[in-house]
């Protein structure tokens, strides 16, 4: 294996309780052009600021009312440099009716039943950008956005324990069902975080997708035409599993998989075979009505004919 990838993530969650850990993974040969790229797109953002360093951090939830055409550009700038889109989403209010509120276990046991959103999250991303780079022949290291706030010491921060779950991830397979342990390790080269601050391009580009994913998810939040477009261009970029797409479109289990949705999916499935049955009952009911009506005018015809 020879080429390395990097896949930048962020994470971002809907009013509907609609958790996301959200991203792309790019070639890391084509980092440098994307940032020089990105920080074009910034300088025609905000003409008036010259500075760099008083441009504003692209921020989707600050800004992209505001200038949805930038953050739409902004995406199509890592779909130029061979992006592939991985997420995961979380219904945090099915998740918990399926496996029971995350705080009743506590009066028993001193640990929480339902695992991290973060950590559930991380692993199915991490399973589905190994599965990518092992068909790419590829090894490749992840950052994440950091969430530390000033006060909080590295070994008690949000981002440690992240980390701590990405090694957990990559040494012990945590939470991966189909990978071999091998390969995990062999492809995963590594996790760092960086601040909003550090203006990385990735990074405020995975924002992007992170956002834009949680609110098209949530079937109570309204979302405009220009978010709907954006959403378009991430999905089209999502991980399909090396299946060419006309044939097999499995971007929804390896580019954007979406948790527990795979429960309901067989009801939905046991729900369609009951409609086609039912369907496939009419269509028989209403064949052999068709073919009364035409035994019957063939019948008048007859008579008609006989009478002249």
């Amino acid at each position: 294996m020879s080429k390395e990838h990097i896949l930048y993530l962020d994470e971002s969650r809907s009013v509907d309780n609609i958790f996301v850990i959200g991203g792309f993974a790019i070639p890391l040969n084509n980092v440098g052009s994307l940032q020089h790229n990105f920080n074009e797109l910034k300088k025609r953002t905000w003409p008036n600021l010259i500075s760099s360093e008083k441009r504003p951090v692209f921020h989707a939830v600050e800004h992209l009312k505001r200038k949805p055409e930038a953050f739409l550009e902004m995406v199509r700038l890592a779909k130029d440099e061979e992006a592939k889109v991985f997420a995961c989403v979380i219904k945090l209010d099915e998740l918990y009716e399926l496996y029971g509120d995350d705080t009743k276990g506590r009066d028993i046991h001193n640990y929480s039943f339902v695992d991290s959103e973060f950590n559930i999250a991380l692993q199915k991303v991490i399973e589905n950008y190994t599965h990518y780079l092992y068909k790419e022949k590829a090894f490749g290291k992840t950052m994440y956005e950091g969430r530390n706030n000033d006060e909080q010491g590295w070994f008690n921060s949000p981002d440690f324990f992240l980390k701590a779950n990405y090694q957990t991830i990559v040494a012990n397979n945590k939470g991966l069902g189909y990978i071999n342990d091998a390969a995990v390790k062999y492809c995963n080269t590594g996790f760092t975080v960086k601040q909003k601050k550090e203006d990385v391009a990735g990074l405020q580009i995975a924002d992007t997708i992170a956002y834009v994913i949680a609110k098209c998810m949530s079937p109570n939040v309204s979302t405009s035409d220009e978010v709907e477009e954006i959403f378009t261009e991430i999905f089209r970029m999502a991980y399909n599993g090396g299946f060419d797409r006309k044939e097999k479109d499995l971007r929804n289990y390896y580019g954007i998989r979406i948790i527990p949705e795979f429960l309901r999916t067989i009801y939905i499935e046991r729900e369609m075979r009951q409609q086609k049955k039912y369907i496939n009952a009419e269509i028989s009911e209403l064949e052999k009505k068709l073919n009364r009506l035409k035994r019957e005018c063939a019948t008048i015809k007859d008579i008609d004919d006989g009478e002249e």
